[in-house]
């Protein structure tokens, strides 16, 4: 069965168009609590090159304009529209029965597809966030530094993050470790990398590339790609699969070879708590995420964005205070939206025994 409730999202799919988004409507939401159950993914880790392998020829992207007072970055995305085409080529030529992920009228569908092949309010306001907070000079103490987003989908609070680390001429960090996380591999695979790469293009580019475009993915591109990120010191990961003890311990390979200084690890993620049902789960992996950090790696933050309330589903933030908290972690507000409509806040998390970090 399917029901669709209105979650309190602004759009169906963050668009541009003169600085609004447009709203079309409730986010769908496919319930299967009639239904047989659902055999969950289990986690998987993903080498970039294995992501890489899964791209087309050519991808068209459209940037996104995140903005704070610092000012405005421009960040590419690939195109919904694109995205789909490409599921639907790969459903015709498929011999498999079940539908492909992200081709259903439904937004989400849990044990299925999470929504990440699109790009949700609440993640343009985590990249304002992380931008703004960059632009000031946030103080990143490690000389690792390992960025996790979990509910990656179109990536843009990493992406931040991601440009950021391409641009230092001279970083005080030895290496750089982003790991993506999202429920779905083609998610990873069709969203997530493309992003990564347009990000990178942007950024080596001699020229300032077109808002709106195509880019051709050729070997060449690809080689460069994988060049120049080894030459930087960064390095990609991806991971599929549901919330558990298993992804957790996928979260956190990262270990400095010199054992001289601290890990810095910082947790990413927005629209991740719409669901009571997943809530727990969700705060279980980051508060043991950030426990791990803190106890093996040096030092660990977190920050969560999401809407006050996801109406007719009964998620929210706080209901993941109340988990939070039952759970001896602790959440402090770091942002807040002012304007009308369903409000939105950026949490800080810390476990127990977690101090502020410095930004």
């Amino acid at each position: 069965m399917s029901q669709s409730f209105s979650f309190g999202f602004g759009s169906d799919d963050i668009e541009e168009n003169g600085g609004e988004m447009a709203d079309v409507g409730p986010l769908s939401l496919h319930d299967t609590r009639e239904n047989k159950p659902v055999a969950v993914t289990e986690p998987k880790l993903h080498k970039l090159q294995d992501l890489l392998s899964a791209l087309p020829s050519k991808i068209s992207y459209r940037t996104v304009q995140i903005r704070s007072p610092a000012g405005i970055l421009n960040v590419p995305r690939r195109e919904l529209f694109d995205i789909r085409a490409q599921l639907m080529a790969e459903d015709e030529i498929s011999d498999q029965s079940s539908p492909v992920v992200g081709l259903s009228t439904d937004d989400i569908t849990p044990n299925v597809y999470e929504g990440g092949f699109k790009t949700w309010e609440c993640a343009v306001d985590l990249a304002g966030h992380l931008f703004g907070s960059l632009s000031k000079g946030w103080e990143l103490g490690g000389r690792v530094v390992h960025v996790v987003e979990v509910g990656a989908g179109t990536a843009l609070p990493i992406l931040v993050f991601f440009d950021f680390f391409l641009k230092q001429l001279s970083p005080s960090w030895r290496a750089v470790h982003l790991s993506v996380a999202d429920y779905n591999l083609s998610v990873l695979a069709n969203a997530t990398l493309p992003n990564l790469l347009l990000t990178w293009y942007f950024v080596q580019s001699p020229a300032i590339p077109e808002p709106a475009g195509d880019l051709e993915i050729t070997p060449d591109l690809l080689s460069r790609f994988v060049k120049d990120l080894s030459d930087k010191v960064i390095h990609i990961s991806g991971i599929s699969g549901t919330w558990n003890e298993a992804f957790t311990d996928l979260l956190l390979p990262v270990e400095d070879p010199q054992r001289r200084s601290r890990i810095e690890t910082i947790f990413l993620a927005s629209e991740t708590i719409y669901s009571p049902n997943s809530i727990h789960a969700f705060t279980q992996v980051l508060l043991k995420a950030l426990k791990s950090a803190e106890e093996t790696h040096g030092h660990g933050r977190a920050l969560v964005a999401a809407k006050k309330i996801y109406f007719g589903v009964g998620g929210g933030v706080d209901e993941f205070l109340k988990v939070l908290n039952e759970l001896g972690g602790k959440g402090a507000t770091a942002w807040e939206s002012k304007d009308e409509g369903v409000g939105r806040v950026i949490v800080e998390v810390q476990s127990a025994g977690g101090n502020a970090a410095k930004r």
